[in-house]
């Protein structure tokens, strides 16, 4: 089964994303926006995995303790490939508690699969993969000011991804709010 880790958001953050996304096409951005309830932020794509590190990867999940902390989104970013826009994200502001459970998730994973995971950690929710862009593509996204947001509780979410012809179908294995 196609799986990843993500963390969900918040209501006030899809709100946001709402808003970006919209601004974004009024200024000529063409893509394949995320739907909103399918807005999350991706920490580990796993790939096709067993029954069997399934259940591994939910009690990794579930074993997971750190103290609550805070998350804000805080600026809209992209990348690129041969100087040319693909993805638009949301980004989330510098956090030192997330990168601690990055790592330590990224090391338990390492165990369960005996393989690396993760290079660079960016954390971010995408909004859209660009199918178009206006030439004055790069200046009109720092025009755009993103209002800070909490992400919300912090809920860790093992799920499945069935990839179909209008869009990935997502579905919830394991959910675990730290």
């Amino acid at each position: 089964m196609r799986c990843f880790i993500a963390l969900e958001v918040a209501q006030e953050v899809k709100s946001q994303c709402r808003i970006l996304i919209s601004m974004l096409k009024g200024m000529g951005f063409h893509a394949k926006w995320v739907e909103e309830e399918n807005l999350h932020m991706t920490l580990f794509f796993l790939g096709d995995i067993s029954n069997n590190q399934i259940e591994k990867t939910s009690d990794m999940l579930k074993e997971i303790h750190v103290k609550p902390f805070h998350l804000f989104i805080n600026k809209l970013g992209y990348f690129q490939k041969y100087s040319k826009p693909t993805t638009i994200w949301l980004g989330l502001k510098k956090s030192d508690p997330l990168q601690q459970l990055y790592s330590t998730m990224k090391m338990k994973l390492k165990g369960i699969y005996q393989q690396p995971f993760g290079n660079k950690f960016i954390p971010h929710l995408t909004l859209g993969r660009l199918k178009s862009f206006p030439v004055d593509w790069k200046e009109k996204i720092e025009t755009i000011q993103v209002e800070m947001v909490e992400f919300g509780d912090i809920v860790l979410s093992l799920k499945s991804s069935t990839l179909t012809k209008t869009g990935p179908i997502y579905n919830a294995l394991e959910t675990v709010v730290i």
